[in-house]
């Protein structure tokens, strides 16, 4: 189920699955992300010995193209940035990560455009299907359903979430994201950089674009006007779950009926419990995140056997964190310590499958010879901790973050008692907040009263 609360100033989404929250975004006035637009920038420098260019794409900061994303899919040995951008050349680009700190965004010369089954891809000229796709038969059903396709201007690559469509749909589908491309290209060929040629679908559409398959059970928002955005969109990309779209009519806000609110809360602690009684405790850094695995007061079998349990545990819900947390770069786990090598490949194998699934590619290394265990992530976006607080080492809301809660309250009194106005006591820095990048949320919230 997709649940979405919108309150002035933000919209938050929660995908919840079997009650549990496995996802968290927030989409906030003025921090909308960049990632999936696809801009016509101009290149302004071409840092030969970073083999990468900086492109102006209408932004605050130049984009960051490197070598790799400025490569074509079949390039040459020994090529250099030099082969493929000058400065003063129109190029057109895709931000695949937000600007971030001193960093611009980084962009790729190797657009793709996404749909619910399919992804676009113009310069990479075949059909393929994704790896998450195990069942033979249904590959090959698949791949018959493209067969014969014309990719001389644009391939596909058929998503995990294309299982059980109809070769009709994938069809329909692949013309409607040819044409799309068709017109970026042409808008491209007109435009004066840096222009913008289309931006990305905004979050509560880009979610239910990506995880709308067989599995979704409801879509969920207490917002007309999304409501009706959610139904258009749906009526084009996903007709065939239309009647999966609610307006909630509750009494009480609909986060809190769900107990979301709740979720949050504990998705902001460090200490994670352990259903056996262990627990992990999750530190961000600017650097890298550190889980500490304690056994606690877990109890059950031998020594070793109560240990490897307590480590799987482990495994798999710091598999459901790091989505929830939106964590991402160098993380160290350390794990309580193992005397039984093969109970450290159980712990390592039940991690792989712990995150198997995230769209962010997690990589999973051994135990060093410290006994700790090495993973990536993939960054997209700030963390929960960076959004929700003053950034990782700084556990407080912000003043942001708790100015639009008081915002929500104050809504969610004036529903139950209504009254002529109300008054709020906040420490200084929320006040300013709400006087400076908040005052629009403020003056919608009291025309809402």
């Amino acid at each position: 189920r997709i649940l979405l609360s919108v309150s002035p100033g933000e919209t938050r989404i929660a995908e919840l699955s079997e009650g549990q929250l496995v996802g968290l975004s927030y989409d906030r006035a003025g921090q909308r992300s960049l990632v999936g637009d696809i801009i016509a920038g101009q290149v302004e420098s071409v840092i030969h010995h970073l083999q990468a260019a900086f492109v102006d794409i209408g932004e605050e900061r130049s984009g960051y193209l490197s070598l790799p994303d400025a490569r074509p899919y079949e390039a040459k040995k020994g090529d250099v940035i030099g082969d493929y951008v000058i400065e003063g050349d129109s190029v057109l680009v895709q931000v695949t990560r937000d600007p971030e700190d001193s960093k611009g965004a980084k962009l790729t010369m190797k657009p793709v455009l996404t749909g619910r089954d399919l992804i676009y891809t113009p310069g990479r000229l075949e059909i393929s299907l994704s790896r998450r796709i195990k069942d033979k038969a249904e590959r090959d059903r698949l791949s018959k359903a493209l067969a014969g396709r014309d990719t001389s201007r644009g391939g596909l690559i058929l998503r995990t979430a294309a299982q059980e469509a109809e070769a009709e749909d994938l069809i329909r589908e692949a013309d409607r994201l040819e044409a799309n491309w068709a017109d970026i290209c042409e808008a491209f060929a007109a435009a004066r950089a840096p222009k913008m040629l289309q931006q990305e679908a905004e979050p509560a559409l880009r979610i239910l674009r990506d995880i709308g398959g067989a599995e979704l059970n409801a879509v969920v928002t207490d917002d007309s006007n999304s409501y009706n955005a959610l139904r258009g969109f749906i009526a084009t990309e996903m007709p065939d779950i239309t009647d999966l779209v609610h307006l909630y009519r509750g009494k009480a806000p609909l986060f809190r009926s769900e107990g979301i609110e709740e979720m949050i809360e504990a998705t902001l602690e460090p200490l994670v419990p352990l259903p056996s009684g262990g627990n992990i405790r999750i530190n961000e850094t600017d650097a890298l995140v550190v889980v500490d695995v304690n056994t606690a007061g877990a109890r059950g079998g031998g020594r070793d056997q109560m240990i490897r349990n307590v480590n799987c545990e482990a495994a798999i819900v710091f598999g459901q964190q790091i989505r929830l947390r939106n964590l991402s770069g160098l993380i160290i786990i350390d794990f309580v310590s193992m005397r039984i090598t093969d109970h450290q490949e159980v712990v390592l194998e039940t991690l792989r499958r712990a995150v198997a699934d995230d769209p962010q590619q997690p990589f999973v290394g051994g135990f060093t010879r410290f006994g700790l265990v090495e993973m990536t992530r993939r960054r997209k976006g700030l963390s929960l901790s960076e959004l929700l607080c003053d950034g990782p080492t700084t556990p407080q809301k912000s003043a942001i973050t708790t100015g639009l809660e008081v915002l929500r309250r104050v809504l969610e009194k004036a529903h139950a008692e209504p009254a002529a106005q109300f008054t709020i006591e906040v420490a200084a820095s929320t006040k300013r907040a709400l006087e400076t990048r908040l005052a629009s949320a403020l003056a919608k919230t009291s025309d809402q009263l």
